[in-house]
């Protein structure tokens, strides 16, 4: 059974419909990256996904549970992550209040220490920042601090929606050695929104190409980057 389906999904915000009729499932273990030119209606499909945009139509499955038009915080609660692209970590607080926050869900403190240890291990540059705020930290640092917190809440899926916008390159692959790391080491579900498509695609085993808010195609990220059409039409930046 797929950890996440979605089903013929018409959604977007106000009366504004963006995402028209798209269907995909996501299988536990799976890295999925989610591609397309920009407005394509990536970030609204991700956003429809949390509850953070308008379903007009369709379905969504998480997990076995139906949470079309459920509110965010309930389905946080069924442990699906979600790291937006910006405005994702409490900069008034605290690198370890940062990660504290991200643990509430976890009732019992011997678990919630097991977890802020996990992480601080996976992000070894969190543990020398712990009483440092977090607006101190650089954008990089930030956005590893944002899917650390995300961490906390121990997911069986991590959305994320361009964590490696506007980073400098050797940044950015710093953050997607720890996507990977985190998907092997800690047997998380990613689903991944990105514009450096071919480095995204890299890591994935299942991509997702999204045109004009329509799924224009689906397969291996060998299927998608062999496609002489797909990449001339739709992801010209593969090209770059």
């Amino acid at each position: 059974m797929a950890l996440l389906e979605v089903e013929n999904l018409v959604s977007g915000y106000g009366k504004l419909a963006i995402i028209q009729g798209v269907s995909l499932a996501i299988e536990p273990g799976d890295f999925g990256t989610l591609v397309g030119p920009n407005g394509s209606g990536k970030s609204t499909l991700i956003k429809s996904i949390v509850g953070l945009a308008t379903v007009f139509e369709g379905k969504i499955t998480f997990d076995g549970s139906n949470i079309t038009k459920r509110k965010p915080e309930n389905i946080a609660s069924l442990k699906l992550g979600y790291v937006p692209q910006i405005s994702n970590v409490f900069t008034d607080m605290t690198v370890r209040e940062n990660l504290e926050m991200g643990g509430t869900i976890i009732r019992e403190s011997v678990q919630r220490k097991k977890l802020f240890d996990r992480v601080v291990n996976l992000f070894p540059l969190l543990s020398s920042r712990e009483n440092q705020k977090a607006g101190y930290l650089s954008g990089g640092e930030r956005q590893m601090l944002a899917i650390a917190r995300a961490l906390m809440a121990e997911p069986k899926l991590l959305i994320l929606d361009e964590p490696t916008a506007a980073l400098a390159p050797i940044v950015a692959d710093q953050l997607f050695q720890k996507l990977s790391e985190i998907r092997s080491e800690l047997n998380v579900t990613i689903v991944l929104v990105e514009q450096n498509a071919r480095k995204a695609l890299s890591l994935a085993n299942r991509g997702f190409v999204l045109i004009q808010g329509k799924k224009a195609f689906e397969g291996t990220p060998e299927q998608i980057l062999k496609d002489t059409e797909i990449i001339q039409l739709f992801l010209g930046e593969l090209t770059i």
